[in-house]
């Protein structure tokens, strides 16, 4: 068998061994080590032979692999080369069509780096231009190594890297290499798409750059230029910018997408008219694989908002970090880690292209049994921010966040919710028309939300609000849901509810509408928007001390992510989560820094810890702060 579970040469036995050398990347605080390995191939005849792993040059400093592991890809290159380093790079990678001699002789395996130089650009569409790839970039063809050494936030030796050395590029500065479908971007819908990109063999997409892969990682490349002239869109073959089928097996196969740049996505007008389905997707997936989204940038204010979705049922098992803007549609499942993310100017689907619009979907939440992970851990959704809804989002109906929680604990708190319509704000799915039973409980604490509505009663699941606990809620004009079984805090005097008059007079808001057509928006929207600004607003030492929840985060320590980032976010108010660079189009995390709260005494409701001293600290230089 191959890595990725296909049937391999007969009669051939592939053997590998990886020994970590204990190194520490402190950006994401992951262990990486470098990999030592040999081959056996057994014959038909019994013959064996013994031979170095793969003929690769050393890998760059600061990767998740190391040792002599490597290949270098640029513009300037040609196949012909041996591909082990930057002055001989191959033109094209493994899994692109038109990659040929020493390229094609490769087969990637475990430990492998695949290193693209910066500020080149790869053609999917444009057959006339170089290089050009001959069509969809398929690495599924090869999967790293399921087990502890492909972790998030652990050992990555034995994953694959398709990604970077920041060092190395063209030019005078390094940008991230360019994959484009050789469309134009256009903000409004085109008559017909000039290019499209051809199916890979192992592709079942019509028109997809991307096959991604279990156990890989896939890092800073910059992905534009679709164009989507599907009529009938039909689900897991459709225009794509990153498709991803997991392993066969639900929950499994981690796939890897970290420091990506999304734009540049555009339809004609009959696309997706035919059976009124969004015609484009820019990440893909499945339930039989799970997904880590890592400082992803989704910026669709250069595209067509409402054409292509922005995710299409990938499993947001770790999502942080990140931004999504101008686009429509996140649906998914196995959603685990969110946190430190920004969705902004959301917008409906294009009339006659779509039945259903979400910002944040999760028809199922991961029950704690995704192998190769962490057991029974809680799930949790911190330190995020939704805002400035387009006013053709809320009419519609449209669902701004969904959680369909399961038998493990949810801690949902720090997020900020504001400038959007009070359409399906913070929905709980469960009984009887979903499966999720939400039996494990639900925490919701210190969250700051605007003109909506909070959860308490859930009276579209069976058991109402039986699991929901609600206590330090700062709420702005949002009233409590109706129903007959409540929440545990419903009459809590943590939870401070306010008029907008009220929070505008104290400093919360501004009395003004924002994107959404509403009246009413958080003041300091650059920088912390809706915090305190006085000791004696109402928010300011009004709530209830719960380090008893960040106790019980810090417990699960077999997850980094949750027994140390989730128990430690959880004594802090929000960071709002991360600031974005609009210059190179990548994230500042955390937006701000964050206050203590206090280990005993009462802490503030809502979002916010009050400093007590000065106004906060201003967003460094170049950053996204108003709505555009």
């Amino acid at each position: 068998m191959t890595n990725g579970g296909t049937p391999a040469a007969p009669c051939r036995v592939t053997l590998r061994r990886f020994v970590p050398h204990g190194q520490t990347d402190t950006s994401v605080k992951r262990r990486v080590g470098g990999a030592a390995a040999f081959i056996i191939r057994v014959s038909l005849f019994g013959l064996i032979s013994i031979n170095a792993f793969a003929a690769a040059g050393s890998c760059p400093a600061g990767l998740p692999v190391t040792g002599n592991n490597c290949y270098f890809i640029a513009a300037n290159g040609a196949d012909t080369n041996n591909g082990t380093s930057e002055s001989t790079p191959w033109l094209h990678a493994p899994g692109m069509p038109n990659c040929t001699g020493n390229c094609a002789a490769v087969t990637p395996q475990a430990g492998n780096g695949f290193i693209f130089r910066g500020a080149d650009t790869w053609h999917f569409g444009n057959s006339g231009a170089s290089p050009y790839t001959g069509g969809a970039w398929d690495i599924n063809q090869w999967w790293g190594a399921a087990g502890s050494n492909c972790q998030y936030e652990g050992s990555q030796t034995a994953c694959i890297y398709w990604g970077v050395d920041t060092t190395w590029h063209a030019g005078s500065a390094w940008s991230r290499p360019t994959l484009t479908g050789d469309n134009p971007a256009s903000t409004s819908l085109v008559a017909s798409c000039a290019y499209q990109v051809r199916a890979n063999t192992h592709d079942t997409s019509t028109n997809a750059l991307i096959v991604a892969a279990p156990q890989s990682i896939i890092d800073n490349f910059e992905l534009t230029g679709m164009c989507s002239q599907d009529s009938t869109p039909t689900s897991g073959v459709g225009d794509t910018y990153i498709e991803y089928f997991g392993t066969g097996v639900s929950g499994s196969g981690m796939s890897f997408m970290e420091n990506l740049y999304i734009h540049g996505w555009t339809a004609t007008t009959a696309a997706g008219q035919g059976n009124d389905v969004q015609p484009g997707t820019l990440i893909g997936g499945g339930n039989n694989g799970i997904q880590t989204l890592d400082h992803i940038v989704i910026d669709g204010s250069d595209s067509n908002p409402g054409s292509w979705g922005w995710g299409t049922f990938p499993s947001f098992y770790h999502l942080r970090d990140s931004i999504v803007r101008y686009t429509n549609q996140g649906v998914g499942q196995w959603c685990h880690d969110v946190h430190d993310n920004i969705f902004e100017h959301f917008y409906n689907h294009n009339s006659g292209a779509g039945s259903h619009t979400n910002i944040f979907e999760c028809n199922d939440d991961s029950n704690g049994t995704a192998p190769n992970q962490p057991q029974n851990t809680p799930n949790v959704f911190y330190n995020n921010i939704v805002r400035h809804d387009d006013p053709s989002f809320g009419p519609a109906g449209q669902v701004h966040l969904w959680f369909c929680p399961e038998t493990v604990p949810e801690y949902w708190f720090n997020n900020l919710v504001y400038d959007v319509a009070n359409e399906n704000v913070w929905d709980y799915a469960g009984p009887p028309v979903y499966g999720c039973s939400g039996t494990g409980g639900q925490f919701m604490f210190n969250n700051t939300l605007v003109d909506v509505t909070q959860p308490c009663y859930v009276s579209t699941v069976n058991h109402g609000g039986q699991y929901l606990t609600v206590y330090n809620e700062h709420l702005v004009n949002t009233p409590f849901d109706n129903g007959t079984i409540p929440c545990t805090g419903l009459s809590s005097a943590t939870n401070i509810a306010m008029s907008d008059s009220t929070a505008t007079m104290q400093g919360y808001t501004t009395g003004m509408g924002g994107t959404d057509g509403g009246t009413n928006t958080c003041a300091q929207d650059s920088t912390t928007p809706c915090a305190p600004t006085s000791a004696s607003d109402s928010t300011v030492g009004t709530g209830a001390n719960h380090q008893n929840y960040c106790t019980i985060l810090a417990s699960y320590s077999s997850e980094y992510a949750i027994g140390t980032e989730a128990a430690t976010a959880c004594q802090y108010g929000t960071t709002d989560g991360c600031a974005y660079v609009t210059t190179n189009h990548t994230m500042v995390c955390p937006g701000q820094t964050a206050v203590a709260r206090p280990a005993s005494g009462a802490w503030d409701s809502g979002a916010y810890q009050f400093a007590g001293t000065g106004d906060p600290p201003g967003p460094p230089s170049n950053l996204l702060a108003m709505p555009q």
